[in-house]
């Protein structure tokens, strides 16, 4: 099981630790910045200390006790040690390290006065410590107010999205309607918008299911009910010998509507897996079963591979031909040709119209008036293009295979 975790809390967290890399890495930087500028500053004091005994010397012809701690002062005047210094004797000008000590030499070139002026090392190290301690201690309150601004900082960045989820928490699972959240940021608008979307594909669903239920009970009340009266005449010994017939009969057009409705339900559900098959085999089989003359142009195509599982192929044709035959007043042809595209056209009377609402019939029609609904579902559901175009004698259906199309009666 995963385990949870809060998004302001990671957040925190690596901004912290980012934060302290940096504030680190920073610190380190500026202890070798100081480092350096303190040793030049050291070196200069030592060169300016180095030139002012110098002068002194010249001037006064005399020196006391140069020797105080941390500092010292070595005078040689024509190679004669004037004072004493705690290191070995120097041979060229210039700053140079000598053990325990840093150590500055000046030679006068009008005479033979040198000057070596020195710090210990332990001196010029303590002034640097000092001058980092205060450094690290001056930047520490900024790191240990860092992570309650972060926090804040974090957790205002993040309301909305708390907001959000609240919002979300708070909403019965009956609630459908529209999540309304204007003040997210960019990265986050999308799992609203996609949320809506699920939200309106769930209540067209619900609303279709409603309304197929009612549709259903309506249509299914006659032939029942035809069904029923034909059966008790029966039991009762008071029906002529046509009432089997008529039995019969109501019971077949609620066989024939079941399965209409359960064409309608598998092409709603896209319960057909994806395939592929070949358009003129398919179509050749549905016309055979068809038990109505169709003259077939398959185009003098041989194969005709589309991208389309043939037992849905196999149901689209088979409404369209049994629409044209029950609507139609005859000469039924089925054509293939390039794309693929396949055309079931047919005769038409004065008045013909197509019906694409679910039971929607003519008057006087047979059928289900569910024909059309499941071709155009059952299509999309599959991609597939389906144009539909009426004139004064007679009706297309196309089905392009190789691009969608706007809908009905484009």
């Amino acid at each position: 099981m995963t385990r949870p975790w809060s998004l302001r809390g990671r957040l925190v967290r690596r901004v912290v630790l980012g934060a302290c890399a940096a504030w680190l890495a920073g610190v380190a930087l500026a202890m070798l910045v100081i480092s350096h500028e303190m040793t030049e500053l050291m070196d200069d004091s030592l060169e300016g200390s180095a030139r002012l005994s110098l002068a002194l010397y010249r001037g006064a012809g005399q020196v006391g006790d140069l020797v105080s701690g941390d500092n010292a002062i070595r005078i040689v005047e024509a190679g004669v040690a004037v004072t004493e210094a705690p290191w070995p004797p120097v041979t060229g000008d210039g700053g140079q390290d000598l053990p325990g000590w840093r150590v500055f030499r000046l030679s006068d070139p009008d005479s033979d006065i040198v000057v070596e002026v020195g710090h210990t090392s332990a001196w010029r190290r303590d002034e640097l410590r000092e001058s980092l301690f205060w450094l690290v201690a001056l930047m520490l309150p900024v790191l240990l107010a860092a992570p309650i601004a972060i926090r804040g900082a974090v957790g205002s960045a993040l309301r909305p999205a708390t907001r959000f989820a609240t919002e979300l928490r708070g909403r019965s699972a009956q609630d459908l309607s529209p999540v309304v959240t204007p003040d997210l940021p960019v990265e986050l608008a999308p799992i609203p918008q996609a949320l809506n979307g699920y939200l309106d594909t769930i209540r067209a669903r619900i609303d279709a299911e409603r309304q197929f239920a009612t549709n259903a009970a309506h249509e299914l009340r006659t032939p029942i009910a035809a069904a029923s009266g034909q059966a008790q005449l029966i039991a009762a010994g008071l029906a002529d010998g046509a009432a089997a017939g008529r039995l019969a009969g109501a019971l077949g057009r609620m066989a024939h509507l079941v399965e209409r409705l359960l064409q309608l339900s598998r092409a709603d559900a896209g319960a057909m897996g994806a395939g592929s098959c070949d358009l003129v085999r398919v179509a050749r089989m549905v016309i055979d079963d068809v038990g109505q003359p169709v003259m077939f142009d398959d185009g003098e195509m041989t194969t005709a591979p589309v991208p389309i599982d043939p037992d849905a192929l196999a149901l689209i044709l088979r409404n369209l031909l049994r629409n044209a035959a029950d609507h139609g007043t005859g000469d039924l042809r089925v054509l293939i040709s390039a794309g693929p595209v396949l055309t079931v056209s047919n005769a038409v009377g004065p008045g013909a119209a197509f019906r694409h609402a679910t039971f929607d019939k003519g008057v006087g029609s047979h059928g289900a008036g569910l024909g059309l609904a499941i071709v155009t579902r059952m299509a999309a559901a599959h991609g597939l293009g389906v144009r539909y175009a009426m004139t004064a004698d007679r009706a297309r259906v196309t089905l392009d295979f190789g691009q969608g199309a706007p809908g009905p009666d484009a």
